[in-house]
C-alpha cells in the first residue's frame, strides 16, 4: 500500500482560511478541485505562521523569476464546510516551472522519526507508511491571489502591543515592558 496523496491539477479553489476569533483561530489550507478523477474539498490545518512564511515566500519566488501577479481581487469567501483536516502541514516546497508556467506546492503530513523528532524533509518515495502528500499545481495568476489572500487572513489578526510587540487580546494583555500590568489595546 502506498502512501496517501491529494492531487491537484488547477484547482477551482486554494486558499487560506481560518475558523474562530482572533488569538484562537485555527488556520487551514483548503483545495477544492479534482484530485483521482472525482471533484473533492479537502482542508488541511497548519499553523498562522506557516501561511505568513509561505505568502512570503510565494512573493520571493515572483521577484526572483521576474514573473508579475495580475490584479485579480483574492478570493474572499470563508472556507467551504465541513472543515475537517485531513491531516497537519509539516514540511512544505514550492518550485517554479518556466515551461509549464505553473508553480508546483507540496506538502507533506507532519511526521515523527523512531526516536520522536519531528522530520524536516519532503520524503518523495512512495512507499507503505511514508506520511501523506498534497501536490497542487497552480497558475502564476491563481498563486497570486492565494498569496494576497493568505496575507489578509494572517493580518487579521490581533493587533500587537506597540511596546513589546506581544497580541494584544479583546481585555488587554500583561505587558512585560510595563512591569507586568495590563495594556489595553
Amino acid at each position: 500500500m502506498s502512501r496517501e496523496l491529494f492531487e491537484f491539477e488547477d484547482p477551482d479553489r486554494f486558499l487560506i482560511g481560518t475558523i474562530g476569533v482572533p488569538g484562537e483561530r485555527e488556520f487551514y489550507l483548503q483545495v477544492k478541485g479534482e484530485s483521482k478523477g472525482r471533484k473533492i474539498l479537502a482542508s488541511f490545518a497548519l499553523e498562522k505562521s506557516q501561511a505568513a512564511a509561505l505568502a512570503e515566500r510565494i512573493r520571493e519566488m515572483v521577484r526572483q523569476f521576474g514573473l508579475a501577479f495580475s490584479s485579480n481581487e483574492p478570493d474572499l469567501a470563508p472556507l467551504e464546510t465541513p472543515v475537517e483536516a485531513e491531516f497537519t502541514l509539516g514540511v512544505m516546497a514550492l518550485s517554479w516551472s518556466a515551461d509549464e508556467r505553473k508553480f508546483l506546492f507540496e506538502a507533506q503530513e507532519m511526521a515523527q522519526g523512531e526516536g520522536g523528532e519531528i522530520i524536516e524533509a519532503l520524503i518523495l518515495e512512495d512507499e507503505a507508511g511514508a506520511p501523506a502528500l498534497l501536490r497542487v499545481r497552480i497558475s502564476l495568476e491563481e498563486i497570486g491571489t492565494f498569496a494576497k489572500r493568505t496575507e489578509l487572513v494572517v493580518a487579521a489578526g490581533r493587533q500587537p502591543c506597540v511596546f513589546c510587540g506581544g497580541p494584544i487580546n479583546p481585555n488587554g494583555h500583561l505587558c512585560p515592558r510595563a512591569n507586568g500590568y495590563r495594556r489595553q489595546g
